[in-house]
């Protein structure tokens, strides 16, 4: 039976990918800081500190794992994009990878994001559109990605390396932008944004667990975008929300500088 570890599995998206690999016939290991959580009783928790590189070599030598899904990784709303903090995933990852190679794994899925991205205002492409990352977490997602295609073919494991678009959904962080203009709106306080014309390719997080756990028993390697590939202006976004509720009188587009 495929024994699978899933790493980050207390955060937004990993939340929704543990309900998703309950459905599926394989053992399932989950590994946080605390070792516990709510997501089920298939699920076998693990302590372990990732940034450690103790804990995190003495958790794949204890779990064993065939399949990893690592979606650990800096989040704080608002301020990951330029963390230090990333830095400390990157070499996280990368013990990992090694370990995972080590004692003999089959697939390993990484989670990415499409800021690796150059800017762009057409769709991205795996293949075609540069990599060109502006952004601290960014770089460090780009740089994993291409430490574990090399890992894996020195250790001769399968590896994928999946680019998340912008997830929303149930458990979006409350500082997030969704949530947070839902719930300026409920409370009748003035949402100020930027000028809103950013495009973005918003995928909803069950779309995305479902994507995640289907790479993670393919056998394909290489990058694949994770998004729908429609690209949403978040002005457009933010007014759906308020006309839900009568509330755009409480908008103030332009009221911040876009970073």
């Amino acid at each position: 039976m495929k024994r699978v570890l899933v790493t980050g599995p207390s955060g937004f998206i990993g939340q929704h990918c543990l309900r998703r690999l309950i459905t599926e016939d394989c053992e399932i290991h989950a590994a946080n800081r605390r070792g516990i959580s709510a997501a089920g009783p298939r699920v076998q928790w693990h302590a372990a500190d990732l940034c450690d590189p103790a804990s995190n070599r003495a958790l794949i030598e204890a779990v064993r794992p065939t399949h990893v899904l690592h979606l650990a990784w800096e989040a704080t709303p608002r301020l990951y994009n330029q963390s230090p903090e990333n830095f400390k995933w990157l070499c996280a990852g990368i013990e990992m990878a090694t370990a995972f190679g080590e004692i003999g794994g089959t697939r390993f899925v990484g989670v990415g994001t499409s800021a690796e991205y150059q800017a762009s205002l057409t769709p991205c492409q795996e293949d075609t559109t540069p990599i060109q990352p502006a952004t601290v977490y960014g770089k460090t997602k780009a740089s994993f990605a291409y430490a574990l295609d090399g890992l894996s073919q020195h250790f001769k494991f399968s590896s994928a390396w999946a680019r998340i678009f912008l997830p929303y959904g149930p458990g979006d962080p409350p500082q997030r932008l969704i949530p947070s203009v839902i719930a300026s709106l409920d409370a009748r306080r003035p949402v100020e944004t930027t000028h809103g014309r950013q495009l973005r390719d918003f995928i909803y997080v069950t779309d995305v667990a479902d994507c995640l756990v289907t790479l993670l028993f393919a056998s394909e390697d290489g990058a694949f975008n994770v998004g729908t590939g429609v690209q949403t202006q978040i002005r457009s976004v933010i007014q759906h929300l308020a006309d839900r509720c009568d509330g755009s009188a409480w908008l103030r587009f332009g009221a911040i500088k876009p970073p």
